[in-house]
């Protein structure tokens, strides 16, 4: 078999090298009429990888077919208007690049399937064949944040900032709030909710429909500053209400709208005004909030008791350093004992508890599933007494789905039995599950597992067949291994290494891939990414390492990055860095880093606090003085800058440019309005003014994520020469 050097262009070329795994899949809600089980997921067309297919496989057959393409719906209905800016927004907070048919939405009941689409809603009945649409957004409209009801009968949109209801039966339209603006939205999640709190959405149906809660959020306390956005042929100036760290939020105010009446009632959810609406659910017929408080270091749930107009707390958190958020808060519908689950971090790591609802119930002391040193990750389902979520129990490099009793009467059964990373799904009725699993050996495969024996029928994924475009790389593809090394306080850090094709009789040089902030875990037991590829096979080693800070690990390895950013990561990363220089393949003098955001954050540090070590560094899209970056994120590790102004001057990159004597490459997106662009422009002057040569490469038009097929794959040729020339 003949083998060919994988390039960044084909990298990035279609068709994929490997099947581009399914995106949302998930077993749908199974209606009363047919009680059949099916799974639905979005899966790239087979002449455009960017393009997405909504598919569906019926569980009695387990033979997959598209349900739905992007161009099955009606041009006719499409709007002439361009993409709003909420839509872009939209797109970039949840980091959707891919076209076509994005996303869905099936009611509770399994009746309905709504499918946003270029700024239209399309409804259909649920069948095994769609049928015509029985609702198109009206021609020459836009609209953002669609949702079915519970049981479809209604839906809920944001159109020009305002909240509407469309009654699916009557085709009436409710106009539920009337002041959005440029600075005034209703309905929609807000800068921060979405971007770091990863709420997406701003309104919330009751189960009933009798009434749907919003937030209405008004940026006029916002900070206005004027972002570049830079094109191809053109610079717009462009108006933007960033949250600077220490500046204003936004402010945000819950209401709940009355479908009956026609009225809306304003909700008073904390008493701190700088406190977050963290997160919006129901409990039965109780309108929950997570309010979390400026610092974050208090987190309260509590439901609205509107018979006494006053909220009542369900449980607080509190840390010395801060709470994380999470999505796990589920009902538990048993009418002998209801209740709803919660993980917290309380004792260490994040375990899982049952709060019974009936009187006269005790609040849990003991978490029920994992009780050892491992994790809870999120619950999947809870039926019958049972429940069912992923973690894992000694191994952080290895995610798992358990099954235990909600009475906790025995200990937790793990259902996944290979090595890896699984992400599973489980039935309605439990009988199957939907894995999504790779290892270090095994591309990604999503598979539908029968739990008792085991088989698997898979979708998409797996082994590589002779058939995959990757097959002809396969003699050169180098294997990882995973391994463990200990930080300074004796806490173990996982790094993942991978040896190049070929190694010269000096040795190799190696990089160091970084991302190393926290909320981010990159060393796992799963298939690597293919862009390492490009480094091994050019003759480059490549390190991955899970400094303090990563998430996965629990409140004590996250600890020692608290008020101070980039110590103990740099650290860590040099523990990492000198475990590599005493293997006897690598060169020692020859020890590169790159990564892009907090990597590209952790590389310029990482060049200037250990020059000794780290010879040359490619950093993407980095926060260069933690001053411009937002609110919720930074301050969740540095505190206020008027609290805490020595972390904030230790934290920044600029305090520790005069150490950077090697070689550096700057990369950032041109009208990125995450990390700003004025993060590289206050780089490139304070390197100028110390008179420090560097590279530079800027993207038009590019954001944060530099997602563009012509982006990615010039952005990794760049990389791979810059290295090629520097190591």
């Amino acid at each position: 078999m003949t083998s060919t050097t994988l390039t960044p262009t084909r990298l990035f070329a279609d068709p994929p090298l490997l099947p581009a795994l399914p995106q949302q899949a998930r077993f749908g809600p199974v209606a009363k009429a047919n009680n059949q089980e099916y799974v639905v997921y979005l899966q790239s067309s087979a002449h455009d990888r960017e393009q997405l297919e909504l598919w569906r496989c019926d569980l009695s057959s387990t033979t997959p077919y598209c349900w739905l393409a992007a161009d099955q719906l009606k041009d006719s209905n499409q709007s002439s208007a361009q993409e709003t800016e909420a839509e872009r927004a939209e797109r970039e907070r949840k980091r959707q690049f891919s076209s076509g048919i994005t996303s869905y939405q099936i009611s509770a009941n399994g009746e309905r399937l709504l499918v946003p689409h270029e700024g239209c809603g399309y409804i259909f009945e649920i069948t095994s064949k769609l049928g015509e649409p029985i609702y198109t957004t009206p021609k020459g409209v836009r609209q953002t944040d669609m949702h079915l009801s519970p049981t479809g009968q209604h839906l809920s949109l944001v159109r020009a900032g305002d909240l509407y209801l469309v009654n699916l039966k009557s085709g009436a339209e409710i106009r539920v709030t009337q002041d959005g603006s440029d600075t005034v939205s209703n309905g929609t999640a807000d800068f921060i909710a979405a971007e770091e709190m990863h709420r997406f959405t701003g309104h919330w149906w009751s189960a009933d429909e009798s009434c749907i809660a919003f937030q209405r959020t008004d940026n006029t306390p916002v900070q206005l500053t004027y972002r570049h956005d830079i094109q191809a042929a053109q610079i717009d100036l462009i108006p933007q209400r960033y949250p600077y760290t220490g500046e204003a939020n936004a402010a945000v105010t819950l209401g709940v709208y009355q479908l009956g009446p026609k009225t809306t009632q304003w909700l008073d959810y904390s008493t701190d005004p700088q406190a977050y609406l963290a997160r919006v659910d129901w409990l039965g017929d109780k309108l929950c909030t997570q309010v979390q408080s400026r610092n974050q270091q208090r987190l309260e749930l509590q439901y609205w008791v509107g018979a006494e107009n006053r909220w009542q707390s369900l449980l607080s958190e509190k840390s010395n350093t801060w709470i994380e958020l999470h999505d796990n808060f589920t009902e538990v519908v048993d009418q002998a004992n209801p209740g709803f689950l919660w993980t917290s971090e309380r004792t260490g790591t994040s375990q899982l508890y049952f709060y019974p609802m009936a009187p006269g119930q005790v609040t849990p002391n003991e978490p029920i599933g994992l009780t050892s040193q491992g994790a809870v990750n999120a619950v999947v389902k809870v039926r019958d007494g049972k429940l069912w979520f992923t973690g894992w129990d000694t191994n952080p490099t290895e995610q798992h789905l358990y099954q235990v009793e909600l009475d906790g009467s025995s200990p937790a059964k793990r259902l996944t039995k290979t090595a890896g990373w699984h992400d599973t799904k489980v039935s309605p009725s439990g009988d199957r599950l939907l894995d999504q699993f790779s290892n270090l050996g095994q591309p990604p495969e999503l598979a539908l597992v029968e739990p008792t024996t085991g088989e698997r029928w898979p979708f998409a994924g797996g082994p590589i067949s002779a058939a995959a475009p990757y097959h002809q790389y396969a003699t050169q593809h180098c294997s990882s291994e995973l391994g463990e090394l200990k930080a300074a306080d004796g806490q173990t850090l996982h790094y993942r290494l991978t040896r190049p094709h070929s190694v010269a009789a000096q040795g190799a040089p190696l990089i160091v891939h970084v991302y190393g902030g926290p909320g981010v875990q990159r060393v796992k037991n799963e298939w690597p990414p293919l862009s390492n590829q490009l480094f091994t096979q050019a003759g480059f080693g490549i390190l991955e390492l899970d400094n303090r800070g990563s998430s996965n690990r629990g409140t004590e390895f996250s600890a020692p990055i608290y008020r101070q950013l980039g110590v103990a990561e740099v650290q860590d990363q040099l523990v990492g860095a000198q475990f590599a220089q005493s293997l006897d393949w690598v060169d020692a003098n020859r020890i590169g880093v790159y990564g892009h955001s907090y990597g590209g954050y952790m590389t310029l540090m990482c060049l200037a606090k250990a020059p000794a070590v780290f010879k040359a560094g490619a950093s993407i899209a980095p926060v260069a003085d933690w001053h411009l970056y937002d609110t919720h994120y930074t301050e969740r590790y540095l505190d206020t800058p008027s609290v805490n102004p020595d972390g904030y001057a230790s934290s920044g990159v600029i305090a520790h440019l005069d150490g950077l004597v090697g070689k550096l490459l700057l990369i950032h997106g041109m009208a990125d309005d995450n990390v700003l662009f004025s993060n590289t422009t206050l780089l490139m002057h304070e390197l100028q003014s110390r008179g420090t040569p560097f590279e530079l490469m800027t993207y038009p038009g590019a954001k944060h994520a530099l997602q563009e097929t012509s982006v990615a794959a010039h952005r990794f040729e760049l990389i791979v020469d810059f290295f090629r020339r520097n190591l």
